[in-house]
C-alpha cells in the first residue's frame, strides 16, 4: 500500500512498509445482441457495466523481515486515526517514540464504469454499404467503499457520459 522512509525502523532497514487487508467485491456481465433485418440491414449493440468496490481495513505494517509477520496499527503499534473530511490515515508508529508521524491516504474505492457499441449496418447496393456507430462511455467514483447495486448502477446512469458519433460510407467502383 505505501513504504515510508523511516530512520527509526531498524528492524525493515530505514523503511515502513504500510499494508492492510482488503475486501473486494466486483459485479461486471457483457451483453451482445444482434439483429437481422434483411440480408442486407443489421443491427448490433455490445454493453460492458462494470461495477468495483474495495474497503481496505487493519492498517499493519512489516515487523521482521524475510518473515510474513505484522504490527497491527491501534493494537501492536501504537496508533492510527482516521480524517474523513481529508479521507487519510494519520499514523505514529511509536507514541512518544522517536519515529515521526506520517499520514497515509485512505484507498478505499467504488469504480463503477459502462461503455456500450452500436453499429448500424446497411448494404443499399452489392458491395456497397452505410455503417452508423454510437459509442457512449460513463464512469463514476462516488462511495468509496461499499457497493450497493441499486445506488451504484443508478449513479452510474446520472454519471456524464462521452459519446461519439461516427459513420462510414463504403462505395464499390464497378464497371
Amino acid at each position: 500500500m505505501r513504504e515510508v522512509a523511516d530512520a527509526t525502523a531498524t528492524n525493515t532497514f530505514g523503511d515502513r512498509y504500510v499494508f492492510a487487508d482488503l475486501i473486494r467485491t466486483d459485479v461486471s456481465m457483457v451483453v451482445r445482441f444482434n439483429a437481422i433485418f434483411t440480408p442486407r440491414t443489421s443491427l448490433q449493440i455490445y454493453a460492458q457495466p462494470f461495477v468495483a468496490a474495495g474497503r481496505y481495513w487493519g492498517l499493519q505494517e512489516f515487523s521482521t523481515p524475510g518473515a510474513y509477520t505484522f504490527d497491527l496499527y491501534g493494537v501492536d503499534r501504537d496508533s492510527s486515526t482516521y480524517d474523513p473530511a481529508a479521507r487519510r490515515f494519520s499514523i505514529d508508529p511509536d507514541g512518544t517514540g522517536a519515529a515521526p508521524l506520517f499520514s497515509v491516504p485512505d484507498p478505499d474505492f467504488n469504480v463503477k464504469s459502462l461503455r456500450v457499441n452500436t453499429v448500424f449496418r446497411w448494404e443499399w447496393r452489392l458491395g456497397s454499404t452505410f455503417y452508423a456507430v454510437w459509442t457512449q462511455q460513463r464512469a463514476d467514483f462516488a462511495n468509496a467503499g461499499s457497493l450497493a447495486l441499486g445506488r451504484d448502477l443508478s449513479s452510474l446512469m446520472r454519471a456524464p457520459a462521452d459519446n461519439a458519433f461516427m459513420i462510414k460510407v463504403a462505395y464499390w467502383f464497378s464497371r
